[in-house]
């Protein structure tokens, strides 16, 4: 596999499993048919650097997975997406970690508005995907250092797992 899509295996595989964590199923949607019905409103953007990697995360959706998927009726939908942002890109640097790329992460922040579509290269194409009634979008803009090969894992002895903590 190329570095591009084993990168785009792990985008995908953590996204589909931190909205899932949340009740929500989401399925894999064509590139090809991005351009949304729905609106994208909400966009969380988190920048990352290493010494194998650096680049940007944003996670786009439509209001209907925000609002399923957010743990208090309270908080605000600004909040949830950069906690999503977060969370999800978090997910992503555990996987890389496993094949030798070490991450670290930027605070989100939030943009908000009307049929967002980010203007990137030609080759940045969006994961995408759907939910009853949303949409969820995730574009990962990145540069990987020449001569890292990703394409096999490593053994950590000390790797946390999602949604554990650790005291000390």
């Amino acid at each position: 596999m190329s570095a591009q899509e084993v990168i785009d295996q792990i985008v995908g595989d953590s996204c589909i499993e931190l909205f899932s964590d949340y009740s929500l199923q989401l399925r894999a949607r064509e590139a090809a048919t991005v351009e949304p019905e729905v609106p994208l409103l909400y966009c969380g953007v988190v920048g990352f650097s290493g010494e194998e990697m650096r680049g940007t995360l944003l996670l786009g959706t439509s209001r209907e997975p925000l609002g399923r998927t957010s743990p208090a009726n309270d908080s605000s939908l600004r909040e949830w997406i950069a906690e999503l942002s977060n969370q999800l890109l978090g997910r992503i640097k555990n996987k890389l970690l496993t094949r030798g790329v070490n991450l670290h992460l930027s605070t989100p922040i939030v943009l908000r508005g009307e049929h967002i579509s980010p203007v990137g290269r030609a080759e940045l194409v969006p994961l995408a995907f759907t939910c009853d009634g949303g949409l969820v979008c995730v574009w990962l803009d990145y540069e990987l250092k020449p001569g890292i090969d990703i394409s096999k894992t490593v053994t950590l002895e000390d790797q946390m797992i999602e949604g554990s903590s650790m005291l000390f």
